[in-house]
């Protein structure tokens, strides 16, 4: 590193010329460690994202806001246990291993919804089942809201339906109705029970 350094240009070469966006890039190295000094001491890590020198996710996390990068705040800023906010985000993500998700890594098993019997999917399950339609018209006769069609649209639109103001509270809504699916879906398929009727998933839901 030294005897590359040390020499003006530097030390290097390559076998073939660099062109186009290969040249410029390495203008961008070159000029990046133009003014670097080396010393006899130890090498040492410094996080240049903080002024003392220690990484810390603030500083990347400032970093990365800055940089225009959108960070989605609206799950972890609901008063929910921890637990339904990774739940939550894993199925905003599309990442929930229902069926469709395990057969993706190689599952073979029953792909059919265990509680209605058509195949399971993020889109069947919290939307399209039976249960999940039963949940959503409730909602849509208490508060006049309409079902939304996708998970993408529940977390970008449909939680904006009563304004700024109740955002939080519709997103707290659609996690519990969410979440109720989920564990009485896990109910029939670890535990062997039988499905649930819709009251009793309501029931559930609500408290």
């Amino acid at each position: 590193m030294a005897k590359v350094c040390n020499s003006t240009p530097l030390d290097v070469s390559f076998r073939r010329s660099l062109v186009g966006q290969n040249l410029r890039d390495w203008n961008q190295i070159v000029s990046s460690i133009l003014d670097l000094n080396l010393t006899q001491d130890p090498d040492t890590f410094i996080w240049s994202l903080n002024s003392n020198g220690q990484f810390s996710v603030k500083s990347m996390y400032a970093a990365l806001i800055n940089n225009g990068i959108r960070v989605s705040q609206e799950i972890w800023q609901t008063k929910l246990p921890t637990k339904i906010k990774v739940f939550m985000w894993y199925l905003k993500k599309g990442v929930i291993l229902t069926k469709d998700n395990l057969a993706k890594r190689n599952w073979h098993g029953d792909r059919a919804c265990s509680l209605c019997h058509v195949n399971e999917s993020i889109q069947h399950l919290f939307l399209d089942c039976a249960y999940a339609k039963f949940l959503w018209r409730l909602v849509h006769c208490v508060f006049d809201l309409t079902k939304p069609t996708t998970i993408a649209e529940l977390f970008d639109q449909w939680c904006g339906g009563g304004g700024s103001k109740y955002k939080t509270c519709l997103l707290t809504a659609a996690a519990a109705l969410w979440s109720t699916i989920w564990l009485s879906r896990n109910e029939v398929v670890f535990d062997k029970c039988k499905p649930k009727t819709f009251l009793r998933v309501l029931f559930r839901g609500t408290f």
